[in-house]
């Protein structure tokens, strides 16, 4: 069990990496307090593809920080988040990239753009401490 976490937090770090070296040179995104992070809760990979319904990231009312990145991508990314201070968001990721988000508990990503087409992204889900 041990192992395999080790495989994916390996296997995501790359991933992280190799979305920064494809990073636009434009890009933005949240700075991240590493004093408030109290755990690390979870990474993944995905797809979206273009008309299907949003992918839920975070739904558990708890605060969080998300690291994510678009590595492949030929429809743009939006992301529909709340805030730390609870407001919902909503973010178009243009393409490849990497972005942090802050939420206080809901993010969910979904693919725009024509028909058949898809985005490839993996995030780091990271629990933050309570005010």
């Amino acid at each position: 069990m041990k192992l395999h976490l080790l495989m994916r937090l390996i296997t995501t770090f790359a991933l992280l990496g190799a979305g920064a070296a494809l990073m636009p040179a434009q890009l933005s995104a949240q700075g991240i307090d590493f004093g408030q992070i109290d755990k690390f809760e979870s990474l993944g990979t995905g797809s979206l593809h273009v008309g299907s319904p949003p992918k839920t990231i975070v739904d558990d009312d708890d605060r969080h920080t998300v690291i994510l990145t678009i590595w492949d991508a030929d429809a743009e990314t939006k992301v529909y988040w709340k805030s730390l201070d609870g407001n919902s968001r909503t973010t178009t990721i243009p393409g490849k990239g990497v972005q942090t988000f802050q939420t206080a508990g809901e993010l969910k990503l979904e693919a725009v753009g024509d028909p058949h087409h898809q985005v490839e992204y993996g995030y780091m889900l990271l629990r933050l401490k309570n005010p």
